[in-house]
């Protein structure tokens, strides 16, 4: 029998955690900002969708994150 990476496993459970609905999302900037943020991501030879996901992924996470700090600061107390 072939044995299973642990990091094969993990990638596994994030590829199903990805497969989840997806909505559209509209915000109103400035049109100087959102060229130049275009112009930006492009140097860098990515797309907006994908600088925008990984953003909102990486901001959820640190929000998370600070809230279990703050809740262990309570607990502490």
């Amino acid at each position: 029998m072939e044995q299973i990476n642990r990091s094969e496993t993990i990638n596994e459970r994030k590829r199903n955690e990805v497969n989840t609905k997806t909505v559209r999302l509209s915000i109103e900037v400035p049109e100087n900002i959102r060229e130049n943020f275009r112009d930006a991501v492009e140097k860098n030879g990515k797309c907006m969708k994908d600088v925008l996901k990984i953003y909102m992924q990486k901001y959820i996470w640190k929000q998370s994150e600070l809230q279990r700090n703050r809740q262990k600061r309570r607990q502490n107390i």
